[in-house]
């Protein structure tokens, strides 16, 4: 056994041979990136195409949040408008082979590895194949707008706000209250 090592330190005092174990290394981390897993959530999830889900799910939270403000500031012709970041996302099943194998030569030590990933998939009513859905994640709100008779008073317009943001689950940073000058309440 001591021997052995003895072998290995001599035979890594020569510089051909130092050479040639970095090149190797330097494939090696090449060859790795190719194959590399740090995008796998970025392909994991996709967004909503359509955007018809999207918008109604949008014009649904709009609804609720006039509902709250016509209750909280008596103004039937108050306006609201939600912005969202992006569409529905979907997070797909998905399965993931990686195989690796060893091979030793005189002076030399080869390793490889290959990985392959691939989506869990069903058959729909018209017999296309369609991913697996394990997750679906609600877009985002970016902001709230709202204008309403009664907007500019701080006492109500911070009802309003707090209303909003337990409502929503959003800071208070992202609802914006002004008051209309050509309302009136009815």
């Amino acid at each position: 056994m001591n021997e052995a090592i003895k072998k290995i330190s001599v035979a890594l005092k020569k510089p051909k041979l130092l050479i040639i174990m970095g090149i190797c290394g330097i494939v090696l981390l090449v060859l790795s990136s190719f194959f590399s897993t740090g995008e796998e959530n970025s392909d994991k999830i996709k967004t909503d195409d359509s955007g018809e889900f999207t918008e109604s799910y949008r014009k649904g939270l709009e609804e609720s949040v006039l509902k709250i403000v016509k209750s909280i500031s008596g103004d039937k012709k108050a306006t609201v408008v939600v912005t969202l970041e992006s569409g529905i996302r979907y997070s797909y099943a998905d399965s993931y082979d990686e195989t690796s194998s060893n091979s030793s030569n005189d002076n030399s030590q080869n390793e490889s590895s290959s990985s392959s990933k691939t989506y869990l998939t069903f058959k729909n009513d018209e017999g296309g194949e369609e991913p697996l859905v394990v997750t679906e994640i609600m877009p985002e709100i970016r902001g709230v707008a709202i204008v309403c008779a009664g907007g500019d008073n701080e006492v109500l317009a911070e009802k309003i706000k707090n209303a909003v943001t337990a409502a929503l689950n959003i800071t208070s940073k992202r609802v914006y209250i002004v008051g209309g000058s050509n309302y009136e309440k009815r």
